[in-house]
């Protein structure tokens, strides 16, 4: 049948799979192995993680792969609800028939789907009925013999809701974390899903959707693949949705594009952000070059105060080289709020193979009635959970004088007690300089381990590239700014890996991108345009370099024009290009200099009125924004003489 799957057609998983095998099928498979080693086969197994991650998707697919062994294996499933009645006792008689039936037919696999709707955690305000079944589940998985050939598998999305009598060696031997899937599984899975398609997407494609998929689980990409379909059914055959009869489709027309995947991009919601969003996002384009210098400072210190196996999306064998005794940690701090705003989500990006848990003002507060010392116990006991994982506190000043002493005490306490066994990064932000923060917060980070960084303004090299931006468009530019913005998308998919082989070659690639513009127009003798931080590399290594940058654009999925392309219409665009060599440079000299000590904030605002003018100018666009920066400018002088 076409709707059953073996293990070769789930992508993204082979851990997993890898682990089921050694737990279930091999025991009884090769229980001779055991017996001469006296050792005892497991007799459970938990899977548990977020919807849609494929903890039934493996169970199915182990049943497949029980039928197509050499010796048959017999698999019994069952959905939590489904051995549980109304009338007294007889919840627990199914459960008997059903390890009953599995002593019959056994070597046997039991699956229990959503199994903590039936064995919930016991406490005294539970009814009797759920605490004798949970009874009779225990005394039942207690009674299985250690060769008896009978291994019984659950499923859940709720850990902590399921009774801790099950959680032990004996019974459920092993507990089995299925996260979201990261980079490399959303592209496994992306393959998988359109493996049987006759007209593929590219290679290249798959993987910039896989970059632009973060946050989705396997369901949400099986149906963004279904709904990528039906966008291009409806792209080639409208009139299917008004005739009353059956249209014939010509199925060898139908071909799924990239507008379709973006159209069904747009109506799809992912399941991990109908409850909560996680701030991932990466670098924008428009903010790559304030911040290239900071990102890549923070990933090298990473790299530094991180086992190596937290840092790569697989986990490795590597001894831990970090030297200090607590769990990796990072403060970001400063006056400027971009830690917040960029950086950070940029760090989640690069590290989105860990499993990010966010304790901000909104987790605390979300619940109605529940104590902030208690949420903040759930949230670092889930982390702990999904090791390795990731602990994500943003502005910690906007709730830590907003909850009581005994909220404090504890999330300090909790943070002290993580020593160097527990793989869990605790990264931080915080909107003040380092004589302001608390002293309870302090002692949190080692300053002397780099674990506080503080986020200083941007320095002149970088605020000159970044207005270079609105300039662009003229003389030709615009095919290097979208060869960059492709590059900075896929550099922040491998961040982590790539900055861990070659940090040093990274950082002249980086360096590189803001310094071609500036280097061709110089040897034009077109421009005076000085960077006294940039150098230029040999001819040799810009020949590689642009290579390089040709495959990695092309990884992105779009098209790599070497024409001018020329938007008609675009009234900002005819405003630059009226504007002189000599202009152009005038005004970046004082939109640099006047913005000398500004935060990111103010060049963002100052930037979107920029933009602004120059789209809106039937004047001389000289003057239009050489007054908008003086306006700006004073506005900042006055400001700061209130200050």
């Amino acid at each position: 049948m076409m709707s059953q799957k073996n293990f070769s057609c789930i992508g993204g998983l082979e851990k997993h799979i890898k682990i089921v095998k050694e737990m279930v099928l091999f025991p009884l498979m090769y229980g001779c192995v055991y017996s001469k080693f006296h050792l005892r086969p497991p007799k459970g197994l938990l899977f548990y993680g977020p919807p849609g991650t494929g903890k039934t998707l493996v169970a199915s697919a182990l049943a497949v792969e029980c039928n197509n062994s050499d010796r048959k294996v017999s698999f019994i499933s069952r959905k939590g609800s489904d051995c549980l009645s109304k009338y007294v006792g007889e919840s627990e008689q199914q459960l008997q028939k059903v390890f009953t039936l599995a002593q019959q037919s056994k070597p046997c696999i039991i699956f229990f789907d959503e199994v903590d709707g039936l064995a919930p955690a016991r406490t005294s305000r539970q009814d009797f009925v759920h605490a004798s079944i949970v009874s009779t589940l225990l005394a039942l998985m207690d009674g299985l013999d250690s060769n008896s050939e009978i291994i019984v598998i659950g499923a859940t999305n709720r850990l902590d809701a399921i009774d801790p009598a099950l959680r032990r060696p004996g019974r459920f031997d092993r507990e089995l974390y299925f996260p979201l899937p990261c980079y490399t599984a959303r592209k496994d899975i992306l393959s998988v899903q359109v493996k049987n398609w006759k007209q593929k997407p590219a290679v290249k494609f798959i993987a910039y959707l896989a970059s632009k998929t973060v946050g989705y689980c396997g369901s949400d990409l099986q149906a963004l693949c279904a709904e990528a379909v039906m966008s291009c059914v409806r792209r080639h055959y409208p009139q299917i949705y008004t005739c009353k009869t059956k249209h014939q489709i010509n199925e060898r027309a139908l071909k799924v594009e990239k507008q379709d995947f973006i159209k069904a991009q747009e109506s799809i919601v992912p399941a991990s952000h109908r409850l909560s969003v996680v701030p991932i996002k990466c670098l924008s384009p428009k903010m790559y070059p304030l911040l290239q210098d900071t990102l890549y400072t923070i990933l090298t210190v990473l790299q530094e105060i991180c086992p190596p196996e937290m840092m790569a999306s697989e986990n490795s064998d590597t001894e831990i080289r970090s030297s200090t005794m607590k769990c990796p940690r990072l403060l970001l701090h400063g006056d400027d709020d971009c830690h917040t705003r960029h950086l950070a989500p940029a760090l989640l990006h690069n590290l989105e193979h860990l499993p990010c848990h966010v304790l901000d003002v909104t987790a605390l507060f979300e619940e109605t009635g529940r104590a902030a010392e208690e949420t903040i116990i759930q949230k670092v006991k889930t982390a702990r959970h999904t090791l390795p994982s990731l602990l994500y506190v943003p502005d910690i000043l906007a709730w830590w004088d907003l909850v009581g002493e005994a909220a404090r005490v504890v999330f300090t306490s909790l943070m002290k007690g993580l020593d160097r066994s527990v793989h869990m990064l605790f990264l931080s932000t915080i909107h003040c300089s380092a004589d302001i923060i608390p002293v309870e917060i302090l002692e949190l980070f080692d300053v002397h381990q780099n674990e506080m960084i503080e986020i200083s303004p941007p320095k002149p090299v970088e605020r000159l590239a970044y207005f270079q931006q609105i300039f662009t468009k003229v003389h030709g530019k615009s095919d290097n700014i979208s060869t960059r913005s492709s590059y900075v998308n896929f550099i922040q998919v491998l961040g982590p890996t790539r900055f861990k082989t070659e940090p040093k070659r990274l950082k002249e690639q980086e360096v590189e991108i803001i310094a071609a513009p500036v280097t061709r127009r110089r040897a034009e003798g077109k421009t005076r345009m000085k960077l006294s931080a940039v150098q230029t590399t040999s001819s040799g290594h810009t020949a590689n370099t642009r290579n390089s940058l040709k495959r990695v654009h092309s990884t992105s999925g779009e098209r790599i024009s070497s024409k001018r392309h020329r938007p008609s219409g675009d009234s900002r665009l005819t405003s630059i290009e009226s504007l002189t060599e000599a202009q152009v440079q005038d005004l970046l000299d004082r939109a640099v200099n006047y913005t000398d000590g500004w935060t990111c904030h103010q060049l963002e605002t100052l930037y979107a009125s920029l933009e602004r003018v120059l789209g809106n100018s039937h004047g001389d666009p000289f003057i239009s924004v050489a007054d908008c920066l003086e306006r700006f400018r004073q506005n900042q002088r006055s400001r700061n003489n209130d200050n």
